[in-house]
């Protein structure tokens, strides 16, 4: 019969002992009081690794003694002992992280329970990176700790990147890996991997070096470098410094006589390869840092990309500026930055990239609100994918009143404010098209904010230098902030730069290019119109992510823009030179593309809402800009398509039986005046919608514009009777279908 002898524990050790001591007094009196042994002091907690041998010391261990672990069924565990005075087990294979053992003592037909213990199982403790780690591309690097096996994998993580990084071997003390060729300088996450369990091991700063490589001087050139993969050197890439572009020779080297006038040089992305990304920034530029006289080196380290096939989010007018209620960049975070982070760093088809066209900022509010554009890339930094940035109106600093010096904290911050890029094989190009005046502006002073809608001289003399360097037969993708078209109220074309010649200069430049397509921004409207006068040329001008400036969280509960779309971006989805695209309404699926408006209760709330009718008395009377709709016939329906393209077709049926559609130009949407006009006007926060919405769903592509269906028999989503909701009156049990057709 077992005895069953228990040893109550009551010391709590936090740090993990090599030993687990008891007392150490030789002359000690041994009493024999029915115990296994005596003195054994088990901690209430540890920190181990499988494979970890623990000592514990005592009095009374004999030859033969064994450790189990106990929790539930018994773990046996390798089991030396030394001397009385000390035994030794080691961690089994099978210990479980964070369970509760009893350390039993097993003697022939006789236990003895030492003590209990929480343990904290990992692959590896110890574990001490360092701050940073140094070393070459291809060469080895050590990283300190216990429990390490040679058969481990190790996982380095950058950018939105994960990468392993080959094991060389292990021993008692460390791990010795290779640094692979995609390791970039810069901090970086350190991931363990065995068989199907990980551990995260920290972050590092990697600083890598080139082996001694330098560039030589060259006559006249002023910066100079080294374009390379993982330390090699590669030919045929173009560098740039904003007005001059120079090639790379065999080796990678390249040279510019610069004038450093935009105080940086970035690289021109080759097809097949990307860049390291910092926080969500593509690392493709460096800052001078030396005046304009001296030499200075500046390298470029590239990465091997597959992304012929990727996808590209393109958003725009973020507007961050610390204000609203809530605030922006709440709603910002909550919204785009969560479904962004969320729904695309796995699931979308290929590598995943960003376009942020313009106004991420708000000039206006950088001083007095404190939320310039570092502000703006913080709130970004949860991407685990590349945004590459143009500059907006918004993104100038206020208080200088020239184009030149206002870019000066865009430089600083984000980069070049025009460069390309290769994709896949696509080829992008990021210009800036607004001349910023700011009539007023000094130190200190904010000024007017005004300016043109135009690509200057120096930018157009660039642009066609890089494009000599591009196959005619590339899809090129242009993004700009300011649009170069938009629809008059009828439904025509009209010229939105400054005028026909600044359209004029920029299209020029693409001639002999058959695929051209311009994504801009600015309007926080969806347009997508086809040029008049350049066959080549295709325009997408696309919603806000703000919406309306972050009003309509506030008035209307929503997220909505001027023209009713819901606030959102585009999804580009390319498989080689093809590109399809459809906007994306932020939190709403992706089968959503139009809403539908019952024109009976529009017309009644408009005639009836006491928001409305008091921003009506004071003198916000919307219906003298024929906002009231007081001309539509009775039982119409309103269909807002929110990303309309040239050439498709809406159709509607009721009963299986076609309405007449016909397209409207002039009429505003009604959700984006009951969210936004009236309120604001009324000064009055709704807390719901007042409207009986039906959002209709859709796959395929989206579309835009208002269309109308109406005196054609449809009756109201919902009629009213002596003022009182009668659902049973309306026309829920009709069978009403609408389909987007592409030519």
């Amino acid at each position: 019969m077992k005895k069953l002898i228990t040893l109550i524990a009551g010391l709590l050790l936090v740090a993990l002992p090599v030993g687990l001591a008891g007392c150490d007094d030789s002359d000690k009196e041994i009493y024999n009081d029915g115990r296994l042994v005596t003195d054994v002091v088990i901690p209430t907690s540890m920190t181990v690794y499988r494979g970890m041998e623990v000592s514990v010391s005592g009095y009374g261990f004999a030859q033969g003694d064994a450790i189990a672990l106990r929790a539930g069924e018994d773990l046996p565990a390798a089991t030396t002992v030394a001397s009385e005075k000390l035994l030794t087990f080691v961690i089994p294979d099978g210990a479980a992280d964070q369970t509760v053992y009893k350390v039993v003592l097993n003697r022939a037909q006789d236990y003895q329970v030492l003590g209990s213990s929480r343990m904290t199982v990992q692959l590896a403790i110890d574990v001490d990176l360092g701050k940073t780690i140094s070393g070459n591309w291809g060469g080895d690097a050590v990283i300190r700790g216990r429990g390490f096996m040679a058969t481990d994998k190790l996982f380095l993580e950058q950018g939105g990147g994960k990468f392993e990084a080959p094991v060389k071997g292990a021993d008692d003390s460390s791990l010795t890996f290779t640094i692979p060729q995609n390791a970039a300088d810069g901090d970086c996450e350190f991931t363990l991997q065995r068989g199907a369990e990980e551990q995260a091991l920290g972050s590092a700063k990697l600083n890598l070096s080139l082996g001694g490589v330098t560039v030589p001087d060259k006559e006249g050139a002023t910066i100079k470098g080294i374009v390379h993969l993982a330390g090699q050197g590669i030919a045929d890439v173009l560098v740039s410094d904003g007005d001059l572009i120079t090639k790379t020779d065999a080796n990678g080297f390249y040279w510019l006589n610069s004038e450093k006038r935009n105080e940086l040089a970035f690289v021109i992305l080759p097809a097949g390869y990307d860049v390291p990304t910092v926080k969500a920034m593509p690392q493709f530029w460096q800052p001078c840092t030396l005046d304009a006289n001296t030499v200075e080196q500046l390298d470029f380290q590239l990465l091997r990309a597959d992304n012929d096939s990727h996808t590209m989010l393109v958003a725009t007018d973020m507007h961050l500026a610390n204000r609203n209620s809530p605030k922006d960049y709440v709603q910002f975070a909550d919204g785009f930055v969560k479904e962004l982070t969320s729904a695309y760093n796995s699931a979308a088809p290929g590598k995943v990239y960003c376009l942020n066209l313009g106004d991420f900022s708000w000039d206006g509010y950088w001083y007095d609100n404190k939320w310039a554009l570092p502000e703006c890339k913080q709130s970004v930094e949860d991407f685990n994918f590349q945004m590459w940035s143009v500059m907006g109106n918004h993104d100038n600093d206020p208080y200088v009143a020239s184009d030149f010096g206002a870019e000066g904290p865009y430089r600083q911050h984000m980069g070049p404010v025009y460069y390309a890029m290769n994709i896949g094989r696509i080829h992008y190009i990021m210009l800036d098209n607004t001349e910023y005046l700011n009539t007023g502006g000094s130190q200190g002073t904010v000024g007017s904010r005004n300016y043109n809608r135009r690509f200057d001289d120096r930018q157009l003399a660039w642009l066609k230098e890089e494009l000599t360097h591009v196959d005619k037969s590339t899809p090129i993708v242009v993004g700009c902030h300011c649009p170069l078209y938009s629809y008059s109220g009828s439904g025509g074309v009209s010229v939105a730069l400054q005028t026909q010649a600044d359209i004029d200069k920029i299209l020029s430049c693409f001639a002999g290019f058959s695929n051209v397509t311009f994504l801009t921004g600015h309007t926080h409207v969806n347009r997508n119109i086809q040029s008049p006068t350049y066959a080549n040329v295709y325009e997408q001008n696309i919603a806000a992510v703000c919406g309306t400036w972050w009003w309509t969280q506030q008035y209307g509960n929503n997220n909505v823009c001027t023209d009713g779309s819901p606030a959102g971006y585009k999804i580009f989805t390319v498989d080689g030179t093809d590109l399809k695209w459809q906007y994306k309404a932020t939190g709403l699926p992706i089968e959503k593309q139009f809403i539908t408006y019952d024109m009976n209760e529009v017309k009644e709330y408009w005639a009836t809402d006491a928001t409305a009718l008091k921003a009506f008395a004071a003198g916000n009377d919307l219906r003298n800009r024929d906002k009231d709709y007081s001309t539509v016939g009775e039982n119409a329906v309103y269909i807002n398509v929110w990303a309309y393209e040239p050439g498709w077709t809406v159709s509607v049926t009721e009963n299986g039986t076609p309405l007449a559609v016909k397209q409207v130009w002039s009429k505003k949407d009604p959700l984006h005046s009951i969210s936004y006009d009236i309120p604001r006007r009324g000064q009055q926060r709704h807390t719901h919608l007042p409207l009986d919405l039906l959002h209709a769903y859709v796959r395929g592509y989206g579309l835009f514009g208002i269309f109308h269906a109406g005196d054609l028999g449809y009756r109201p989503l919902r009629q009213r009777q002596h003022g009182v909701d009668d659902p049973a009156q309306g026309a829920h049990d009709r069978r009403d279908q609408i389909t987007l057709k592409k030519p």
